[in-house]
């Protein structure tokens, strides 16, 4: 259900006429919500979905080993923070064993994981997160930043961009426990995620970093060192969609004709709350579900029981 409110009374009316907007809609799904389909070209989003401590939750990762071998993805997207809450110290960490190749064993998971570090992997070692490339058969971070092209057809293709956001976000170069974020150069990523896109004809291009650019969460809020930098880039070379986590919920937001969908996570689901741009939030565990052919691209929330909470379909015009 999208939410659709006149600017000029929220600065008359104030906080109040959000929340009445948020009782009269409490942004619930669809009635007639689509489930993936089993054929075709599918692939798997996940988020924040490890955890050491006391809140573990595996029955996400049961579901993705499950549904796997149902919907057989070509490949999966890892949004970052797959280890928290401390990353991991090098390549042979533990964690790589318990959290990731002992845990997702489905015969459906032996593709590709295209991975970005998140936050909490900053806190530990994020340049192993890219050196277990070279380890795993799976487990793919090349770099820092990079891109890569997927052919759903023969006339129709898909450009991932996908970017490091930590270093967009201020106060994490102010946090010594953030320290590791203060070596890297978030402009460099806006040239590199400028000269990709300058020169993509895919059908469809999709950039995929861990931090929202829009939200609805108090908590976390919108990222505006990736409005500053990288919505623009977004609006200029009509990117369809941009994906991320963080934030453990599910949510779609609409501006400016690019959908942003936020997969949610593995532990510890936040409170949802609707906003301006906001078209479905959902305060539940679960991983999505992409399913592209030659007219749509298709997400589809699904929780930690394989319910499919919300779906959404784009048409390419």
């Amino acid at each position: 259900m999208s939410l659709n409110l006149d600017t000029s009374l929220i600065r008359k009316f104030g906080f109040g006429i959000l929340l009445l907007a948020f009782l009269m809609t409490g942004c619930k799904p669809d009635p007639l919500v689509e489930t993936p389909p089993a054929s075709g070209f599918n692939f798997f989003v996940v988020s924040d979905m490890g955890s050491t401590g006391p809140y573990r939750e595996d029955s996400v990762a049961h579901t993705v080993n499950r549904m796997s071998n149902i919907l057989l993805p070509r490949f999966v997207i890892n949004q970052g923070d797959f280890f928290h809450d401390q990353g991991v110290k090098d390549i042979h960490d533990s964690l790589w064993g318990a959290q990731f190749e002992r845990m997702f064993t489905a015969p459906g998971l032996n593709v590709k994981w295209y991975s970005i570090i998140g936050n909490h992997e900053y806190i530990g070692n994020p340049q192993a997160l890219v050196d277990y490339t070279k380890v795993s058969q799976r487990w793919t971070l090349p770099a820092r930043n990079y891109t890569f092209v997927q052919q759903v057809d023969s006339v129709t293709t898909i450009r991932f961009v996908m970017i490091d956001t930590a270093p967009f976000l201020y106060f994490y170069h102010r946090d010594p426990k953030y320290h590791e974020v203060n070596s890297q150069d978030p402009d460099k990523t806006v040239a590199f995620a400028d000269s990709v896109l300058a020169q993509s004809h895919e059908t469809w291009k999709v950039v995929v970093g861990h931090h929202p650019i829009y939200t609805s969460d108090f908590n976390q809020g919108n990222t505006y060192g990736l409005i500053e930098e990288i919505e623009p880039l977004l609006r200029k070379y009509h990117v369809d969609f941009y994906l991320n986590g963080h934030v453990h919920k599910f949510e779609h937001l609409q501006r400016d004709g690019i959908d942003y969908m936020i997969t949610s996570t593995g532990v510890k689901p936040r409170w949802s709350n609707p906003w301006f741009f906001t078209r479905f939030v959902k305060k539940s565990l679960g991983f999505t579900v992409c399913h592209v052919d030659a007219k749509e691209f298709s997400f589809f929330f699904v929780n930690e029981k394989g319910e499919t909470l919300y779906s959404y379909r784009r048409k390419k015009e």
